[in-house]
């Protein structure tokens, strides 16, 4: 399973179309004149805090029924102010107990706070009054991934697929989900669906980025993952976290490429060990499988390297970064020279038994590594 992709770290929808048209239903003009001013600015800014600021201050001025509850609601939820969040959107169903628009809004704001139970309560009311709302059925999708039975899951994931099928978010989150339960097929189906829905999406490249590499498409992970550097940096208004999510993602993939490289160098010799154990391969024929086991790894390392733009392979061997690419570079030779002696050694059944101990251990040591830096990346070395 990729890094990032536990269903609690599952995007919100940005809900600002569907937001703004609630509001302009429930109050006329209001769009176009109160949020026309210095809160429409930074609405279109991303400064969701700086318009909760101007709302808060009209309410201060002007009382509650002069701004929109579910509209400070949401800009409250997108600044991260999830506690204040919650009391306007239910102050906000309170008076539209029937705006399925306020409970979508409401259950995002309860599942930020970890309240998994509720917000999923609430997503079922807004779905049983839009039962044709797509995003509906994965946000609920998403909520309940974790705990609810994974044949559950994946019925409402399906349905919302076939309710939004051109929706980019709504295949995000099923390639999340997917992933989250190690169908990385599926998950790379919708990934790849929600890139052509979304091109310039940054968080849908990041996501097929480590879903390739954890499929073994090591340098095309790589190559996505700077492709997304280079967006976040050009985008305009320019998005600080978003660039260093995107950095940090391509960081993560350039850590892994070595690390799992010597990961699959490792399963071949467990492998060979068992079917020569078994099957023993005499010579000359032992030292044709083991010209051909490294010649043929070799060849794939090689490739894999090659195909990398020329910045990804100066930052795989950059400074910090050098040292341990050697390093892993070393025990991978290691692995192979070590698997071609066992081909041509025609060792006993009890060398055989040793040589798949020092395997286990080694593949053991890997895991544990892997466990305890695979989230951090450069920062675990």
């Amino acid at each position: 399973m990729s890094d990032a992709n536990n269903p609690s770290e599952i995007p919100v929808q940005r809900a600002a179309g569907r937001v703004l048209k609630a509001v302009e239903r429930t109050w006329p003009g209001f769009v176009s004149g109160a949020v026309d001013g210095r809160a429409n600015e930074l609405i279109d800014a991303g400064d969701h805090a700086g318009a909760a600021a101007v709302l808060e201050q009209g309410i201060e001025r002007y009382g509650p029924g002069s701004v929109s509850q579910l509209l400070l609601a949401w800009c409250l939820h997108e600044a991260d102010r999830q506690e204040e969040a919650l009391t306007w959107t239910d102050r906000a169903v309170a008076e539209e107990p029937e705006n399925a628009d306020a409970l979508w809004l409401r259950a995002n704001v309860l599942f930020e706070l970890e309240r998994q139970e509720e917000a999923a309560a609430t997503l079922w009311r807004a779905v049983e009054l839009s039962p044709d709302n797509g995003q509906y059925h994965m946000r609920l999708a998403s909520i309940q991934s974790e705990d609810a039975d994974f044949a559950d899951t994946r019925e409402l994931v399906r349905k919302a697929v076939a309710l939004a099928p051109d929706d980019a978010w709504v295949h995000q989150t099923a390639g999340r989900i997917y992933d989250h339960h190690l169908r990385h097929r599926l998950a790379q189906e919708h990934f790849e669906r929600a890139l052509a829905l979304d091109p310039g999406s940054v968080g849908v490249r990041d996501d097929l980025a480590e879903l390739l590499q954890t499929r073994g498409r090591f340098s095309a992970g790589v190559r996505l993952a700077r492709e997304s550097v280079a967006i976040a940096a050009a985008a305009d208004p320019v998005d600080p976290d978003m660039i260093d999510e995107s950095e940090d993602v391509y960081a993560g993939t350039l850590w892994r490429w070595p690390w799992r490289w010597y990961e699959w160098a490792l399963r071949a010799p467990v492998v060979l060990n068992v079917a020569d154990w078994v099957l023993p391969t005499p010579l000359p024929g032992s030292a044709v499988l083991a010209g051909a086991v490294v010649l043929g790894f070799a060849a794939a390392w090689t490739r894999s390297v090659a195909v990398l733009p020329a910045e990804c392979r100066r930052d795989l061997v950059a400074r910090g970064r050098r040292a341990r690419f050697a390093g892993l570079a070393a025990r991978l030779v290691l692995v192979l020279a070590g698997t071609a002696a066992m081909l041509v050694g025609e060792p006993s059944g009890l060398q055989h038994l040793g040589v798949l101990g020092v395997l286990v251990v080694a593949y053991a040591g890997w895991v544990w590594q892997a466990r305890g830096n695979w989230s951090g990346g450069p920062d675990g070395e």
